[in-house]
């Protein structure tokens, strides 16, 4: 009984060690096009102060 307790939980360790790199890629990505677009954001408030 106890083994497979820990057999399940070192299978679900290894997909969250597989999947954390991909969340990773995914929150770096978001955050960079968020960085962009609030850089457009203030370059347009810029253009249009001139």
């Amino acid at each position: 009984m106890t083994p497979d307790i820990f057999n399940q939980a070192a299978a679900e360790s290894k997909q969250f060690g597989l999947w954390l790199p991909v969340i990773g890629v995914i929150i770096v990505f978001l955050g960079m096009n968020m960085r962009v677009e609030i850089k457009i954001q203030k370059e347009e408030e810029f253009d249009n102060k001139d």
